[in-house]
C-alpha cells in the first residue's frame, strides 16, 4: 500500500465513522474466529450485481476464500450496505436477505473480523474490507406524469423549459424515470425530447410527455403572436471584476410602448476579448475571467446589448501563521472559542475515534501565538464529535458517540473555571443511539440525534437538569433519512438532511407559526449530489457543504442557496475546489472560511450579489494547508482541515490529523 492510499483509506475511514449508524455494531469474534479471518483474502459474489426493486427483498450468496483458492470455515464476517439496503449489516453465511430502501447505486461491502492489529474499520480495530459488490435499488414503477405550468406565456420566436414529474405508485417522485416530449404540431409549436419548448407560429398544439413503463400525459399549449416591438438595457456599458455581480434593467415594450413582462426573453454573451461570461434569466451578468463582452438580450426581432469590461480583483492575500496546538496521538473533531469568565480566552476541541475518541481538549489561546494546553475531560465515548459553549460561557455542551455503555447523549459541562471545567450534568434518556452535533440558541438546544435522525429539543434554563422539550423530523419513523447537522438564527433552524437536503423550519421567527420548541416546516432543497452535511445562513444566502467520501479522498462542495424568499429556496451559485472535500463552515464579514479537508482552509469573498462559480471567479482570498510537520500529527505533510472558527481577528482551525491551528488574515478591501 503506498503512503498517498494509506492516507486516503484513513481519511476515509474517519469519514465513514462519522456516517455510520450508530446502532449498528460489527459482530463479535473469538481470538480463533480472528485467527481465521486473517487467513481471508477473498470474498466471491453468486452474482457480478445485484439489482433490488424498492419495497422487494433479494437474496445473495457471498463465501470467503483464501489465497490458493479453498473456502475458509470458522471466520466471522458480515455485508455492509451502507445506503440503498436493509439491514446495514448481514453476517455472511448462507443466503444473505437485502430489501430495497431506497433508489440509489453503490456497493456492498464484505467485512472479515480479524486480529486487532491486523485491521481497522470506522475507528474499530479488528475489521477489514475484503472486496465489494455493485448494487443498485430500483424505484417503485412509474405510475402518472405531473406536467407543471410553464412560467411564461408561449409567445411566438421564444422558448422555455418544459418540466415534468414522474410520480411512482406509491405516490413520490420517481428517481431515476425520464421524460420524453413530443408535439402534436411541430410548424406551431416545436419542443426538444428534453422538453425546451420554442413557439413556431400562433395558434394551438398538444404536448406529450412519456417516461418508462408507457407512463405519458399531455398538455394543450396555445401559442401567441409575439408582441414585443423593442427591448432595453441600462446600463449600455460597465466596468466590473470578476465574480462581481452585474444587474441590468431591463425591459421589453409592444407597439404602444405598454411593457411585455410574461415574456422569456432570450440572452447571450458574446467575449470581445475574453471567454467566461454568464448571463442568467433574471438579467444578471458575471465573468469568470478578465476582458471585454457583449450581453445581448432579444425577443423576436428586437434586441438590445450592452458592454461590460471586465477587470481581475486584488491577488489572495497570505495567511499568516500564529501557533500550532499539536495533537500526534489522537485524531481532532470540532471546536470552539470563546472568552471565560475569568477573562481568558479558551479553545475547546473534540476528538475522534483514531487514537481514542473520549476527550475534550482545553487549550488557553489568550496570546494566540503561544496556545497552551491547560486540561481536559474525558468521557465515555468512541467519539466527542461536537463542542459547543452557550452565549454567556456559564456552561457548554459536549456530544458523546459509542460509548461502551451504549447510552451516550449530552455532557453539560460547568465553566466556572474555564480553564479546568467540570460535568455538571449529562442527558442520555432518549439520546443513546448517539449526538453527531447540536446548536445553542438561548436556553435551548437543538441536538442531532443519531439513533433515530431527528432533532431533539433541549430545555437548558437548568443546565444542572437539562430537560427534553419537544422533536423534530421530517419522515417519522422512516429509517430513510439521515439528519447530520443543525445551525439556527433569527428564529429559524436549518437542517442539514443529507440526500434529503435543506429542511427550513420556523423556530420562532413569526412567519410560520413556529416556536423554539414547536418547529414548523417553512421549506426544503435538494440537490443530485447529496450528503448535505452542514448549512450557515449569512444575509439572504444559505451555504450548503457537501461530505463526500470517494476512492480518491474526499470530495464535496459549497452549494449556494438564495432565501429572500424563505418558502421557495433556489441554488444560485457554488464554490467547488477541485480534487478536495469541504467539512465544515465559518461566516464573518461577508467572508466565507471553509474546513476542506485535504485542501486546508479555504477563505472566499462572498460579498455583494452571487451567481455562478465562486471558485473559478477566483473570489478565493487566501487559504492555508493544515499540514503537520513530522511527528505533530497522525499523518505528516497532509491537511485533513474539519472546522474553522473567527475569533477576535484571528482564525481558529481544528484538523483531523494535527489539532488545532491559529492562524490571522486580512481581508483586501476593493478599492474605490
Amino acid at each position: 500500500m503506498t503512503r498517498s492510499t494509506s492516507k486516503i483509506l484513513a481519511g476515509l475511514a474517519l469519514l465513514l465513522a462519522s456516517a455510520l449508524p450508530a446502532t449498528a455494531q460489527f459482530p463479535p469474534a473469538t481470538d480463533a474466529q480472528r485467527a481465521a479471518g486473517a487467513r481471508v483474502t477473498e470474498v466471491r459474489f453468486g452474482t457480478a450485481e445485484l439489482v433490488i426493486p424498492r419495497g422487494e427483498t433479494v437474496s445473495v450468496q457471498a463465501g470467503l476464500y483464501d489465497a490458493a483458492g479453498n473456502p475458509v470455515t470458522g471466520a466471522v464476517a458480515v455485508l455492509y450496505a451502507r445506503s440503498g439496503a436493509s439491514p446495514t449489516f448481514s453476517t455472511i453465511g448462507g443466503p444473505i436477505a437485502l430489501t430495497g430502501v431506497e433508489p440509489s447505486q453503490g456497493q456492498l461491502t464484505a467485512v472479515v473480523m480479524v486480529p486487532a492489529d491486523q485491521g481497522g474499520m470506522f475507528g474499530v480495530a479488528g475489521a477489514r474490507a475484503l472486496g465489494s459488490l455493485p448494487m443498485r435499488v430500483l424505484d417503485y414503477p412509474a405510475a402518472s406524469i405531473e406536467i407543471a405550468e410553464p412560467a411564461y406565456t408561449v409567445y411566438t420566436g421564444t422558448s422555455l423549459q418544459m418540466r415534468g414529474r414522474v410520480l411512482t405508485t406509491q405516490g413520490g417522485e420517481h428517481a431515476s424515470a425520464r421524460v420524453v416530449w413530443q408535439s402534436s404540431a411541430p410548424s406551431t409549436v416545436a419542443i426538444t425530447q428534453g422538453g425546451i419548448l420554442t413557439g413556431v407560429a400562433a395558434g394551438n398544439a398538444v404536448l406529450t410527455a412519456r417516461s418508462e413503463g408507457g407512463v405519458s400525459a399531455e398538455y394543450s399549449v396555445r401559442v401567441v403572436a409575439n408582441p414585443v416591438r423593442t427591448i432595453s438595457i441600462t446600463p449600455g456599458s460597465v466596468q466590473t471584476r470578476r465574480g462581481d455581480v452585474v444587474e441590468f434593467d431591463i425591459a421589453a415594450r409592444d407597439q404602444q410602448g405598454n411593457a411585455v413582462t410574461d415574456i422569456a426573453l432570450d440572452y447571450s454573451v458574446s467575449g470581445l476579448d475574453g471567454t467566461g461570461g454568464f448571463v442568467y434569466e433574471d438579467g444578471t451578468f458575471v465573468a469568470e475571467e478578465t476582458g471585454a463582452y457583449r450581453v445581448i438580450v432579444s425577443s423576436g426581432g428586437a434586441s438590445a446589448a450592452a458592454v461590460v469590461e471586465v477587470a481581475d480583483r486584488p491577488d489572495p492575500v497570505t495567511v499568516e501563521f500564529l501557533d500550532h496546538g499539536v495533537r500526534a496521538e489522537v485524531a481532532t473533531s470540532d471546536l470552539w472559542v470563546f472568552e471565560g469568565r475569568d477573562g481568558q480566552d479558551y479553545a475547546y476541541t473534540g476528538t475522534h475515534a483514531q487514537g481514542g475518541g473520549q476527550r475534550m481538549f482545553v487549550w488557553r489561546v489568550t496570546d494566540p501565538s503561544n496556545v497552551v494546553l491547560v486540561d481536559s475531560v474525558v468521557v465515555d465515548a468512541r467519539v466527542v464529535n461536537d463542542v459547543k459553549v452557550n452565549a454567556d460561557a456559564s456552561w457548554a455542551i459536549i456530544t458523546r458517540e459509542g460509548a461502551s455503555t451504549r447510552r451516550n447523549g449530552i455532557v453539560v459541562l460547568d465553566l466556572a473555571d474555564p480553564a479546568h471545567p467540570t460535568i455538571m450534568s449529562e442527558l442520555t434518556d432518549s439520546l443513546t443511539g448517539g449526538i453527531h452535533n447540536v446548536w445553542i440558541m438561548g436556553d435551548i438546544v437543538y441536538a442531532v440525534n443519531d439513533g433515530t435522525s431527528a432533532m431533539n429539543i433541549i430545555d437548558m434554563s437548568d443546565p444542572a437538569n437539562p430537560k427534553h422539550a419537544g422533536r423534530y423530523e421530517i419522515k417519522p419513523g422512516d429509517t430513510n433519512k439521515s439528519l447530520h447537522d443543525v445551525w439556527a438564527e433569527d428564529g429559524y433552524a436549518y437542517l442539514s438532511y443529507w440526500d434529503d437536503g435543506l429542511v427550513i423550519v420556523d423556530v420562532g421567527a413569526g412567519t410560520h407559526g413556529g416556536t423554539p420548541t414547536n418547529p414548523v416546516f417553512v421549506s426544503s432543497i435538494a440537490y443530485p449530489e447529496g450528503n448535505t452535511h452542514v448549512a450557515w445562513r449569512d444575509r439572504n444566502y444559505v451555504f450548503l457543504g457537501d461530505e463526500i467520501g470517494t476512492a480518491d479522498g474526499m470530495r464535496g462542495f459549497i452549494h449556494v442557496v438564495d432565501v429572500s424568499d424563505i418558502d421557495n429556496p433556489r441554488q444560485v451559485a457554488k464554490y467547488d475546489l477541485p480534487e478536495a472535500g469541504a467539512h465544515n463552515v465559518w461566516i464573518d464579514d461577508e467572508t466565507l472560511y471553509i474546513a476542506y479537508y485535504q485542501g486546508g482552509l479555504r477563505v472566499v469573498d462572498i460579498s455583494g450579489t452571487l451567481r455562478g462559480d465562486l471558485y473559478r471567479q477566483g473570489r478565493e482570498i487566501g487559504f492555508f494547508r493544515t499540514e503537520a510537520a513530522e511527528g505533530e500529527g497522525l499523518e505528516a505533510n497532509s491537511a485533513n482541515a474539519w472546522g474553522p472558527q473567527v475569533f477576535k481577528g484571528n482564525l481558529f482551525v481544528s484538523d483531523m490529523t494535527s489539532g488545532l491551528w491559529v492562524v490571522k488574515h486580512a481581508k483586501p478591501r476593493p478599492i474605490t
